[in-house]
């Protein structure tokens, strides 16, 4: 019985991925990260790097980055722990409602170059194996190998709409005082069905 019950949640795992639509993310800005409302001094993520010499570029499906980033996070030090968590909200009826698509890490660099972490995927792992420290080192460089963002993807449930990320960093210093300063960003977007 036991085997029969992984089949058939193996078979209707197959059948919902089979059936999977896909879908584009359309940036609401083109500079793509906001800063998060209702935080007095928020500069999202220009609290955490200066994106100056940084290319943002969209094409047809596709976000293109390229340049440098400097940490700017200030009053963190580097024997710092970082934790990060990320909410993924979803407009409906006239508000934005969390969804279950949430990831949270306590620690967050003793990971943030883990080739199993979905930011490693999207993120990191354009970093050049040289600059690989962690966000709590104030001026770091970050040198970023070529950089590709598909915005289009498969999914195999409906999520047309508009959609926001919102992504919070702490500090915590060696004895687990939190930092003052909290970087909060958010990008935000709309949800299509790609014909």
């Amino acid at each position: 019985m036991k085997m029969f019950s992984i089949f058939i949640i193996a078979y209707l795992l197959l059948l919902a991925f089979g059936n999977a639509a896909r879908y584009e993310f359309i940036f609401d800005n083109e500079e793509i990260f906001e800063s998060c409302p209702g935080i007095p001094g928020n500069n999202g993520v220009h609290d955490l790097f200066d994106l100056s010499d940084m290319i943002f570029e969209l094409s047809e499906g596709r976000l293109e980055v390229s340049g440098n980033s400097t940490s700017v996070w200030e009053g963190v030090e580097p024997t710092d722990r970082i934790q990060g968590r990320g909410d993924l909200y979803k407009f409906q009826r006239g508000a934005w409602q969390v969804t279950p698509l949430t990831f949270a890490v306590n620690d967050f660099c003793s990971v943030q170059y883990s080739n199993s972490s979905a930011w490693y995927q999207m993120w990191t792992k354009r970093i050049a194996p040289e600059d690989r420290k962690c966000i709590n080192v104030y001026g770091h460089v970050y040198h970023y190998m070529h950089l590709p963002v598909d915005t289009v993807f498969e999914y195999p449930v409906n999520i047309e709409g508009r959609h926001k990320l919102v992504v919070n960093l702490r500090a915590f210093d060696e004895s687990n005082k939190e930092r003052p300063k909290i970087i909060c960003t958010q990008i935000v977007g709309e949800v299509i069905k790609v014909k």
